[in-house]
């Protein structure tokens, strides 16, 4: 497994032994990363990381900085691994992950991207959603991107996120949330409740 893009190009990521941990696909990494675009100056938070390819990519393609949450001894130390082999940082955290996710809230951290893949089928992967889109856990215009079987489901919408993508890869599909865009009518009455600036007839 090898750093797509950036700085890191080509560098190649070591993986945990055995099938515990399943590697997000190149192609995967590669269609999610082309919707991202500009990665300067994000701050990632990557999500049952296992090999931490998503926040290295980031970080890779210029994110400003990368936490690792991952539950597993032997992942925490490959990620660290990785890191130190490539002379990046990177804050790596072996702490379960939605007790994480609500710690992080409680401090009030946020995140430009966060990504999560979680083990399929043993709803993580809602859950995640949940917590992240529940408790504003993205920054302004942040993304949160969860990778699930093709059978899985998830919410169109939750707390003040909604699905933007959604796209199948093989036995794997991507999912991105963004901020809830506002309707018409609730912009027009957010307009209408808006104080009258012109003053109150007085001459200029």
């Amino acid at each position: 497994m090898k750093v797509i893009a950036g700085i890191y190009r080509g560098r190649n990521l070591k993986a945990p032994r055995g099938l515990t941990t399943r590697p997000v696909l190149s192609r995967v990494r590669e269609a999610l990363f082309n919707i991202l675009g500009n990665m300067n100056g994000v701050g990632v938070l990557d999500l049952f990381a296992g090999t931490g390819a998503i926040g290295i990519e980031a970080l890779s393609r210029g994110a400003s900085s990368a936490v690792f949450v991952d539950s597993g001894g032997e992942q925490c130390a490959v990620i660290r691994a990785n890191l130190a082999a490539l002379g990046a940082s990177g804050e790596v955290l072996r702490l379960d992950v939605p007790k994480t996710l609500q710690r992080f809230a409680r401090q009030g951290r946020t995140f430009g991207f966060i990504f999560a893949d979680p083990p399929y089928e043993q709803g993580y992967s809602r859950q995640t959603v949940e917590i992240v889109c529940g408790l504003g856990l993205l920054a302004p215009d942040g993304i949160l991107a969860v990778t699930v079987r093709k059978t899985e489901e998830l919410p169109e919408e939750s707390g003040k996120c909604e699905r933007i993508f959604d796209r199948r890869y093989g036995d794997t599909r991507l999912v991105m949330y963004g901020a809830k865009r506002e309707s018409d009518e609730n912009r027009e009455e957010k307009m209408g409740e808006q104080p009258d600036m012109s003053g109150d007839g007085a001459e200029l």
